[in-house]
Formats: structure tokens, C-alpha cells, sequence
């Protein structure tokens, strides 16, 4: 038995692909509110994704119940997982809701402010093409003044209409570089 609610599954596995289509082919007087489907763990996956977001450039001082308090005021919250990759300087989130329509504004809405830090949001359900557009178009600012954050920029990308912004920390310091 998987999920809860509307998203609650009973996984029945069988020896033969005979037997699967026997039981989903068929009526069962016993069960006559239950309808049986062939299962395929990927698009279960992919409806996951449809309400599933991925976070990026989020600093290790930001811990996992911050970011998901921060989250939730979005939607109900079903599932979270926050990573790294080896030798990362950020870490990521991968934040699943209970229905899409929490994650809708994230379709134009690219980045949040959480702890002063922009993080950047990306719907799961994207293609690599919709995502690699999310990177397209970059400028860099140099000569910033010592220990700009992200937030001090929020201004001045909001009159750029610019949709997310990033500071890199140091690694040694975690100082904004």
C-alpha cells in the first residue's frame, strides 16, 4: 500500500504479464468500486512531479525545517528531501505538495527570498529544454561592495525585471564572495 488519500495505491505483483492483464482486463464483483491499472512506477513519478518543485543555490546554514516552514505557507507540504552533491557549495530540495495548484505561481515566479538568500525554484515537471531556458540569459555584476547579500540586490532586480540572483559564498568563510 503506497500514498494516502486520493493518491492511495494497493501494488499487487504477479508472476506473469498474463495473470497482470487477467486481473486488470476483468471485472471483480468484490471489489466493484476498485478499478486495477497496469503499473508503471514512471508515471507515478511524473504525477509527483506535476506537483513537485526543485530549490537550488540553498547555503548549508539554511537547515531542512526552515526551508520547509518557509514552503508550506504555499501548500501542504507531502514530501521533502534536501541534498548536496559532493564538494557542493549549496545544497537542494527536492519539495513535493499535495496539490499542483500550490506550485502554479512558481511558472513565472523563478526565486524566493528565504534567510536573505535568493533561491531559485524550478517546477519538477519542466523538460530539459524548459529548464535549460531558466539559464539562458545571465549578466554578471562585479565590484560589489563587501558583504552584499542577495536580498540588498532585490531592488535592483526588480527594476532589471531580472528573475532570480545569486551571490556565490566562499567556500572558507561562507562570506558572500
Amino acid at each position: 500500500m503506497t500514498g494516502s488519500g486520493d493518491a492511495k495505491r494497493l501494488v499487487i505483483h504477479f508472476q506473469t504479464a498474463e495473470a497482470r492483464d487477467m486481473c486488470v482486463g476483468s471485472t471483480h464483483p468484490e471489489f466493484p468500486d476498485l478499478t486495477f491499472h497496469a503499473h508503471d512506477p514512471r508515471q507515478l513519478w511524473t504525477n509527483e512531479d506535476l506537483r513537485a518543485i526543485q530549490v537550488t543555490d540553498i547555503p548549508f546554514f539554511i537547515k531542512k525545517d526552515n526551508l520547509l516552514a518557509y514552503f508550506k505557507k504555499f501548500g501542504n507540504i507531502t514530501s521533502s528531501r534536501l541534498f548536496s552533491r559532493p564538494n557542493a557549495k549549496v545544497q537542494q530540495a527536492r519539495i513535493v505538495y499535495d496539490n499542483a495548484d500550490s506550485i502554479a505561481r512558481f511558472a513565472d515566479q523563478w526565486a524566493v527570498y528565504c534567510f536573505s538568500t535568493c533561491l531559485r525554484v524550478t517546477p519538477c515537471s519542466y523538460t530539459v529544454d524548459q529548464k535549460a531556458a531558466r539559464r539562458q540569459f545571465v549578466a554578471t555584476f562585479t565590484q560589489l561592495p563587501p558583504n552584499v547579500k542577495d536580498i540588498n540586490l532585490a531592488p535592483l532586480t526588480c527594476n532589471l525585471s531580472a528573475k532570480a540572483v545569486n551571490i556565490p559564498l566562499s567556500l572558507n568563510s561562507y562570506k558572500p564572495k
